[in-house]
């Protein structure tokens, strides 16, 4: 039988009523009793590693989470970690950039109603979390809603609908009355588990509308960031008229030292700035692609790369690799 180590993070699925809204405080013991079937599927053994509201989370929480499935990494076959859904899809793409050559199953699952009341959707998610679990296909899950997606590649879609998560831009498997059916299926890495946890936390997401002054990007850089990643229209790109072009603020970014990266505010299909001029004349000045990758993984992948690499083409390098 398999053995499967659930780390508990918090989130909606543990969560309780209080005075002030639903507060995470069921245990890993807690939870497992309201999961019928688990038994009979695996041996499960519960870690507390936090008790959180997903929003409160940290980059720091990743690396613990990271952390913790390298320590317990050679005692289990796979890991469930119970999580909050508005910052799930952050902490799917961090556990899978930090975990190289992963060749375990590390499974993220939660729900939109809490176990604690009727009708949770938690029960479902988490029985299906150990399910996939136990497959032992290798790499970091989210499991949502009979879905199972790539950790890079998940987006929360509602805020409400038991269908919370999609896959972008990469669909990978469903869990059936069939089973598990796998659109593709990973190679167990011949290499050890590696971590790669250092980040540089001083990026920043730039969303535009229409008519954002390019002067709040100067403030951005004066505030201290490093990386800057601009949710630009379309294809990725940003206004360059005489109204208010950002073309002269990303110049003068480039040139001290800061990595833009020029991403869209659409979740499918991704950035293209060889298209029209407002992503050509980005990218002559240097500001990167951000290709197909979620903001999430965006984000994550930026924060790696301001800590590893030292010249601009060694980070167009590390951000132009596919997840």
């Amino acid at each position: 039988m398999k053995r499967i180590l659930m780390l508990v993070t918090g989130g909606t699925i543990a969560c309780e009523a209080s005075n002030d809204g639903l507060v995470p405080r069921l245990s890993g013991a807690d939870m497992l009793k309201g999961i019928p079937g688990v038994s009979s599927l695996c041996d499960v053994d519960a870690l507390e590693l936090m008790n959180l509201d997903s929003s409160n989370l940290q980059p720091e929480d990743w690396q613990s989470m990271a952390r913790a499935v390298a320590e317990h990494y050679d005692d289990y076959d796979g890991f469930v970690i119970t999580h909050g859904t508005d910052t799930m899809a952050y902490t799917s793409a961090a556990l899978h950039l930090m975990l190289k050559n992963l060749g375990k199953p590390v499974i993220i699952t939660g729900a939109q109603l809490p176990l604690s009341m009727p009708g949770s959707d938690g029960v479902f998610n988490l029985r299906d979390a150990f399910y996939v679990a136990c497959d032992g296909e290798p790499g970091v899950f989210v499991v949502f809603h009979g879905s199972v997606i790539d950790g890079a590649r998940a987006k929360k879609m509602y805020t409400e609908n038991f269908a919370a998560y999609a896959s972008v831009n990469a669909p990978l498997a469903m869990i059936t009355a069939r089973g598990i059916e796998w659109r593709e299926h990973r190679t167990v890495p011949d290499k050890p588990l590696e971590l790669a946890t250092e980040l540089e936390t001083r990026v920043c997401i730039l969303k535009l509308v229409p008519g954002t002054d390019p002067k709040l990007l100067d403030l951005v850089v004066a505030a201290g960031y490093k990386g800057i990643i601009i949710e630009g229209f379309g294809a990725g790109g940003v206004p360059n008229d005489s109204r208010g072009s950002f073309l002269p603020s990303i110049r003068r970014a480039l040139e001290q030292g800061i990595t833009i990266v020029c991403a869209s505010q659409c979740i499918f299909d991704g950035v293209d700035l060889s298209r029209y001029p407002i992503g050509v004349l980005a990218a002559r000045l240097g500001a990167l692609s951000g290709g197909d990758k979620t903001i999430e993984t965006l984000t994550v992948r930026l924060m790696q790369a301001l800590k590893v690499c030292f010249t601009q083409e060694e980070i167009r390098t590390f951000m132009e690799r596919p997840v």
